[in-house]
């Protein structure tokens, strides 16, 4: 290869962009600092439901054309605050980022649903999940993506997404923080040329970011979506990669995430400029474990329900992801998510609660409820927000 890729090296010197340091990202300010720092770059491309500008940043000199977008779905930042790290990769020469954008010319659309974003939702203004609008394009910002996507001829898409928490690496007790997607363009998920690319490619991801992240990188699933943007850019002969931000353990600000996830950009860039067939390796991508649903953040294991029975059950709390106007990052409401056998299942957090009983401070609330917040007590344990007290009156 002409460029020498080494990925602890990689990883070791990888700055973020220190400007956006949360999760959450407020739209207007990602567009003030893109006005700011990379007006020359920029070309607005149409507005939002709400009038928010969509920008597409345009860097390389090279004769192929890539188009990433990211934030379709408005609470999965991962791709923007990836993206925002790469072009600081891109600042900072060196032999990889000259290899890439000699061979390539980068179409990134920034937050491709800013009213979405704005109030942390995965839909858009109108209630119109954007990923499945691909063939009526009802939405302003689907008609925004595809009129792009028309403008010139891509050789290679990337389609940037989170997943929650509930998603594990099939097989193992880990969650899955990176999931990879090579979408299928028929119901039969036949293996096409155009597939076979973009497999390729996901195989080299994995094999270098599993180098720094091992067990935690799975396959997500390749069910045929008719409406879904990936799986038509795919039909269309646009070689498609998904990429899914996931969890990594204590990392609900997905700050560890982050950095896998440009890694993982960085990678697949890289490869693709200097693989003359990019289908070489495709094989190994079937080798890559599956997405499971596997987790909740929490499960309480053996606790009563009822001061007369000895039988317990386990209990599964998962966080709701909050925004409160005015705050610029998340909060986490712990709710009960499922109650019963969930041996089956792993909690990013377990506790034994050995037997102790369960009460509700609301004495309207006799047995623990599926959706209600996750604060109650397991006799002398008080559980607020999900959480074990470690002092209590």
């Amino acid at each position: 290869m002409s460029a020498e890729f080494k990925i602890f090296d990689l990883n070791e010197n990888l700055s973020i962009e220190e400007n956006f340091k949360n999760r959450y990202v407020n739209p207007s300010e990602l567009s003030d600092f893109l006005i700011k720092n990379y007006k020359s770059l920029l070309t607005e491309i149409g507005r939002s439901e709400l009038n928010k500008p969509i920008y597409k940043l345009t860097l390389g000199k090279g004769p192929k054309n890539i188009l990433l977008w990211t934030q379709m779905h408005g609470n999965e930042t991962t791709g923007t605050l990836s993206c925002l790290d790469l072009l600081k990769f891109f600042e900072n020469e060196n032999n990889c980022s000259h290899e890439i954008l000699s061979k390539f010319t980068l179409d990134i659309i920034f937050m491709l649903n800013p009213d979405g974003a704005e109030i942390w939702t995965r839909r858009n203004r109108l209630g119109i999940d954007i990923n499945r609008d691909f063939l009526t394009a009802s939405s302003i910002e689907m008609q925004v993506l595809k009129k792009t996507a028309s403008e010139k001829k891509y050789d290679l898409a990337f389609n940037l997404h989170d997943q929650r928490t509930i998603f594990g690496v099939e097989g193992k007790k880990e969650p899955a923080t990176l999931a990879f997607l090579s979408p299928s363009e028929s119901v039969d998920r036949k293996v096409t040329e155009t597939r076979k690319k973009s497999m390729g490619l996901i195989a080299d991801i994995y094999q270098e970011i599993s180098k720094l992240l091992p067990n935690k990188i799975s396959r997500f699933t390749d069910e045929f979506y008719p409406r879904s943007v990936g799986d038509n850019f795919q039909k269309l002969g646009i070689p498609t990669i998904l990429f899914e931000g996931g969890h990594f353990p204590k990392d609900y600000y997905r700050q560890k995430t982050r950095r896998y996830f440009t890694l993982s950009l960085i990678t697949a860039l890289y490869y693709a400029s200097v693989k003359d067939e990019w289908q070489k390796g495709y094989e190994l991508y079937n080798e890559i474990p599956n997405n499971s649903l596997s987790f909740f953040d929490i499960i309480y294991r053996n606790v009563r329900i009822r001061e007369d029975k000895k039988e317990t059950v386990d209990i599964g709390i998962q966080y709701v992801e909050k925004i409160t106007k005015g705050e610029n990052e998340l909060s986490f409401i712990a709710k009960i998510e499922d109650i019963g056998d969930l041996s089956f299942m792993y909690g990013h957090e377990e506790i034994d609660a050995e037997g102790r009983c369960i009460v509700f401070a609301d004495s309207t609330i006799q047995f623990p409820k599926i959706g209600i917040l996750a604060d109650f007590k397991l006799d002398e344990w008080i559980i607020v927000n999900g959480k074990k007290l470690d002092s209590f009156a």
